[in-house]
């Protein structure tokens, strides 16, 4: 064997050096391994437009929430705001308690909720209109909400996310292209629908998981708890090997 390829003494307690170091940082880098952790399923619900409406394409029980929390009343359980944007449109419009300096279309100066709102197999686009007939002593003129119908292809594209958002997670990424997808750790899921590059649509939803195998376990055990403690025996060991090799080479060199 040429010389340049021996294995060394010196070499050799490198190479434990470097296993005693891996060993020692088995609990930092378990963490990145499909191993211990439960295993979560994420799945998709095709999302379509019928001509006034935004709806799932197949009947899903699988689902909880709404198709899109930027649209209102896209939930069934949801009530409350549903009940309130009714009222504005057998009204027309109804008081906001906000006034405005100009009559005409306005903007509230805080955030709204949601974009659009779902009634009747409908889409509408909530609205404020500073009403010129309604002036205050102080100029002021009251802002009035109004829903105003839109079309459902406007809104469905307005509200999504495209599959090549930099924010998206792979497994969401996945499951929305493939169908379904499976991840040793839960992901964040956007509470909206995902736009592919086709042009369909996809809600994705978390659908379960699954708890660890017992080998599973065990192996994140042995490498969380005593691979770090190996790591220490085999530094401890190394060390005093070093220092013996050092001792014998030193009295070496001192005799005549």
């Amino acid at each position: 064997m040429p010389a340049d390829r021996r294995l060394t003494p010196d070499r050799r307690n490198l190479g434990f050096v470097v296993v005693a170091l891996g060993l020692l940082t088995a609990p930092v880098w378990v963490t990145q391994l499909p191993v211990g952790g439960p295993v979560y399923q994420y799945e998709r619900a095709e999302v379509t437009t019928n001509g006034t409406a935004i709806e799932y394409a197949t009947a899903t029980d699988s689902i909880s929430g709404p198709i899109s929390d930027e649209i209102a009343c896209s939930d069934s359980w949801e009530v409350r705001p549903c009940a309130l944007e009714r009222v504005v449109l057998e009204n027309t419009t109804v008081p906001t308690g906000v006034h405005a300096s100009n009559p005409g279309d306005t903007q509230l100066p805080i955030d709204e909720r949601y974009r659009y709102v779902r009634i009747d197999d409908a889409v509408y686009e909530p609205t404020y209109v500073a009403n010129r007939s309604a002036q205050r002593e102080d100029g002021m003129y009251r802002v009035e909400l109004s829903l105003e119908r839109t079309e459902p292809d406007q809104a469905l594209e307005t509200v999504s996310r495209h599959v090549t958002s930099d924010d998206l997670s792979p497994p969401v990424i996945e499951a929305a292209r493939s169908g379904d997808a499976r991840a040793h750790g839960e992901t964040d899921v956007p509470k909206t629908t995902i736009q592919l590059k086709n042009g369909t649509y996809y809600r994705v939803y978390l659908a379960g998981h699954d708890d660890a195998s017992p080998v599973s376990r065990g192996i994140d055990f042995v490498l969380t708890y005593l691979a770090p403690l190996a790591g220490l025996w085999l530094l401890i060991r190394l060390s005093r090997r070093i220092e013996v090799s050092h001792a014998s080479d030193d009295e070496g060199r001192d005799r005549p």
